[in-house]
């Protein structure tokens, strides 16, 4: 029975929040009123902090980013707060003892995120912007902790893997849908494309990124749900989740989401022929060298190329190789070339975190600047997610992101061959795919600082580190065969 002292202070507890209230709605003055929601919420994050997670995968895709909430700091709503949240919680639980599984932090993949991290804040000290610089890293840390370390330890679970990734797929079909309905308004313009996905999402290059992610476990799941013990309902979800996505990225005229999926399948190509992943570096590296070799050839007959983007898809795939007159393309490597300078200028710690766009105007050449660059170099970033830490973070900071993402896709690669469990083989697979989608659209663009990008790369990269830790058992050839996708 409840005590009589405990019912008075019940009653006496309500007396004080209508009293509250009152006062409030007298003066016009409503957020009190959600006051006892404040306790609540803290419980939520303090004892179901796993519902927590799940809810920002599938807020990510729908949350609304603010540029400005006062101060200069720009914030995405509701998903970054409950992020810096969890990461405070975090901090509070390992001051008191509690640390994470040492057989999570002695993963590969985790200890270049964390050498990474441990870096950006040394050289956040020698930034020629400290604040920016330290918002930065701050950001980047809370991101590997939330959803690389904390999330790999509820990924214990395989239902939580699995409704990570249906969580984050639903909204971002939502997300699909809204855009195509706005874009379809306007008759799927290639104009419209860059705007139609507001206010989500600030631009279409980040959109098609963060829409590709879903598209292959989505594929996946679709296509190899019955052997994946998906049922049928889920199975036909997942095939009509996929192609919507599919035709989003179609019409986001995105060229450069549009080669990294096709380069997605070729990487399923590769696992299906058992193609090691050492193979695949060789294969990587003699490209590269070809490339290096023969670029004045190379750049002369790219400069044959005279089409320009288009509403059409067709001429504007064509359009891709256009480094002679399309200023999109142009752009792209005046912004390349200024990385190049920039880093000779300070090739150990670069000019810090998040500073390129403040530092890259100067280092514009008049013969190199496209009919869209500024004097200023006040209009946007570096274009490549492998160039920018050269600019700011310096030969270190580069070499570690290309660490992180060979890591990553080692890592990948393993569990893919050696496991014998056939709903973690797709899971890791529909994974391993949607980062490559980023990976390569990580050459042209740079995102991971943004919650729509950093959420599900960190949180595919923790559902490899996972399996890996977790969830493998050695496969023998011959079960290797039987239960290959």
């Amino acid at each position: 029975m409840i005590r009589r002292f405990e019912l008075r202070g019940f009653y006496l507890l309500g007396l004080l929040f209508l009293a509250i209230n009152m006062v409030c709605f007298a003066f016009d003055f409503y957020y009190l009123t959600a006051l006892p929601l404040v306790p609540l919420f803290f419980y939520i994050l303090i004892h179901h902090t796993d519902k927590v997670i799940l809810f920002l995968a599938l807020a990510t895709p729908l949350s609304i980013p603010f540029k400005d909430i006062g101060a200069g700091i720009g914030l995405s709503l509701p998903t970054e707060p409950l992020i810096v949240l969890l990461f405070l919680g975090v901090l509070f639980k390992l001051i008191s003892g509690k640390v994470f599984e040492l057989k999570i932090l002695k993963s590969p993949v985790v200890i270049i995120a964390l050498a990474t991290m441990a870096w950006l804040f040394i050289t956040t000290i020698s930034s020629t912007h400290p604040l920016v610089s330290f918002k930065y890293s701050l950001s980047y840390t809370w991101y590997i902790v939330v959803f690389l370390l904390l999330l790999s330890h509820f990924f214990k679970k395989k239902k939580a893997m699995y409704l990570f990734v249906w969580l984050f797929s639903i909204a971002t079909v939502i997300l699909t849908l809204y855009t195509l309905k706005n874009h379809a308004a306007e008759s799927f313009t290639r104009l419209y494309a860059y705007t139609a996905m507001r206010p989500f999402i600030p631009d279409h290059g980040m959109y098609a990124a963060a829409i590709s992610f879903a598209l292959p476990p989505m594929l996946v799941f679709g296509v190899f749900g019955r052997k994946m013990n998906i049922n049928w309902f889920w199975t036909l979800t997942a095939l009509g989740v996929a192609l919507v996505i599919a035709i989003g990225v179609v019409f986001s005229f995105t060229r450069a989401s549009w080669l990294s999926l096709v380069i997605a399948f070729g990487v399923y190509g590769l696992l299906l022929l058992k193609v090691q992943f050492k193979t695949l570096i060789t294969i990587a590296v003699s490209l590269l060298a070809v490339f290096l070799l023969f670029q004045n050839a190379i750049f002369s007959e790219l400069a044959r190329n005279k089409q320009d983007s288009d509403d059409d898809i067709a001429s504007h795939l064509q359009s891709f190789s256009n480094v002679s007159t399309d200023p999109s393309n142009l752009e792209r490597l005046n912004r390349w070339s200024c990385v190049y300078r920039m880093f000779q200028d300070k090739p150990i710690t670069g000019f810090g975190p998040g500073t390129y766009t403040f530092e890259y105007g100067v280092y514009q050449l008049p013969h190199e600047m496209s009919i869209i660059s500024t004097n200023a170099g006040d209009l946007g970033n570096v274009h490549s997610e492998y160039l920018r830490p050269f600019a700011e973070s310096g030969l270190i900071g580069g070499l570690l992101w290309l660490a992180l993402v060979l890591a990553t896709m080692h890592q990948g690669f393993y569990v893919y061959y050696n496991s014998t469990d056939f709903r973690i083989k797709g899971l890791v697979l529909g994974a391993l795919l949607g980062l490559v989608t980023y990976f390569i659209h990580g050459f042209l663009n740079n995102y991971s600082e943004f919650d729509k990008i950093a959420v599900p790369m960190w949180g595919f990269i923790s559902i490899i580190v996972a399996s890996k830790v977790y969830h493998l058992s050695p496969a023998t050839d011959e079960e290797q065969v039987q239960n290959e996708l």
